[in-house]
């Protein structure tokens, strides 16, 4: 395997906010086969998110708010974390949320993706699973060949960062890391927001709370999440339900 995974540069950094009944656990996990460390920053939690954060042995930072920040500003939750990482002077950064893993190809193939000198921005193709674990989303906005999603960024010491004035939909790293040279990498990243389709009218009704008039997002993409035939497709490959309730 790639040196790069014996020099502690390649980070993930993470916000959370009331995960520990839902997929942190098995992320966290899934995360430790391929960084060399993990960030965390805690949104306020209520429930054991904390303690699970601290207890897992690839977290090493982790800081938690007293009050929820992303309400407020996701910019600004971003941003802090985003400075709680490049603290500890990473080569790569790997931004994911709680509720997403790259596919267990990426361990093979992050050694190249770190390796080469030409981009240091990475996108990959999102599959959003829907409804269960079983079946990913493809209409609209949804389909992965739509849905590029920058995680993965080189960072550059000498480089001044700056976050865009947007208290939602900000992105995940500062604006300068959307101008530098980008590789689409065919490594799947795989959300899991959406798979329990019980909590799809809250998740609506969230954005519309914090974005009423559509400033960040139109408005017709969040109306899709109640989409009541959402078009979807079998997911072929590994078994989503082995890898997060083993």
């Amino acid at each position: 395997m790639s040196d790069y995974f014996n020099k502690r540069s390649l980070l993930a950094m993470m916000a959370v906010r009331n995960e520990a009944e839902r997929y942190l656990k098995p992320v966290l996990d899934r995360l430790s086969t391929y960084v060399d460390g993990i960030v965390i920053l805690d949104d306020a939690s209520t429930d054991g998110t904390p303690d699970l954060c601290r207890a897992h042995p690839k977290v090493i930072r982790f800081e938690r708010l007293t009050t929820p920040l992303f309400v407020q500003n996701e910019a600004a939750l971003r941003r802090k974390l985003w400075d709680l990482t490049v603290e500890a002077a990473p080569t790569w950064v790997l931004a994911l949320d709680a509720d997403e893993v790259l596919e267990t190809r990426a361990v093979a193939e992050l050694p190249h993706l770190l390796a080469q000198t030409r981009c240091d921005l990475i996108t990959f193709p999102v599959y959003h699973f829907w409804g269960d674990l079983r079946h990913y989303r493809v209409d609209h906005w949804w389909h992965p060949s739509r849905g590029r999603t920058a995680c993965l960024h080189r960072y550059q010491p000498n480089r001044s960062y700056h976050w865009p004035s947007r208290a939602l939909h900000s992105g995940r790293f500062p604006q300068e890391a959307y101008l530098t040279p980008r590789l689409s990498s065919s490594v799947r990243l795989l959300h899991f927001g959406y798979a329990d389709r019980t909590t799809h009218r809250a998740k609506y009704q969230r954005y519309l709370t914090l974005d009423p008039q559509g400033n960040y997002c139109p408005l017709v993409h969040y109306r899709s999440i109640l989409d009541s035939h959402p078009q979807l497709k079998s997911w072929v490959g590994e078994n989503m339900e082995a890898l997060l309730w083993k």
